[in-house]
Order: C-alpha cells, then sequence, then structure tokens
C-alpha cells in the first residue's frame, strides 16, 4: 500500500515537472515574437565607430621610398 502511494507522488512529480518544462519552454519561445520590432535590445549596444585604419603593406612603402 505504501508503495502504490510513492509511485503516484512520484507519477505527479514528474508529471508537473514535464508541463513546467513546457511552459518554459512555450514562454521562451514566444519572447521574441513578444518584444517590439526594432528595439535594442536591454543593456544598450555597441557604438558605431568607423573602423580604425590598417597599416599599409610593406611593399606599398618601398616602391614610394624609391620612387622619390
Amino acid at each position: 500500500m505504501i508503495s502504490m502511494h510513492i509511485l503516484n507522488g512520484v507519477l505527479v512529480a514528474l508529471a508537473s515537472l514535464v508541463v513546467a518544462a513546457t511552459a518554459l519552454a512555450a514562454a521562451i519561445m514566444a519572447a521574441p515574437r513578444v518584444s517590439q520590432p526594432g528595439q535594442p535590445p536591454r543593456g544598450g549596444t555597441r557604438p558605431n565607430l568607423s573602423p580604425e585604419p590598417q597599416p599599409e603593406p610593406d611593399d606599398v612603402r618601398e616602391r614610394e621610398l624609391v620612387l622619390v
């Protein structure tokens, strides 16, 4: 008799765990649809900085020195 109570308790716990996991998965999947389009994510965004200048290859400098 006690084993049936334990089995029922375990089954109820497993069922509630499955329901909670399914609800969490549905909430995670629905979150992007609910957010407003065009809004930056919370926490800010990276500023649009101009790219840093790249160094010239060595062969370009050597040709310039030879031509001058």
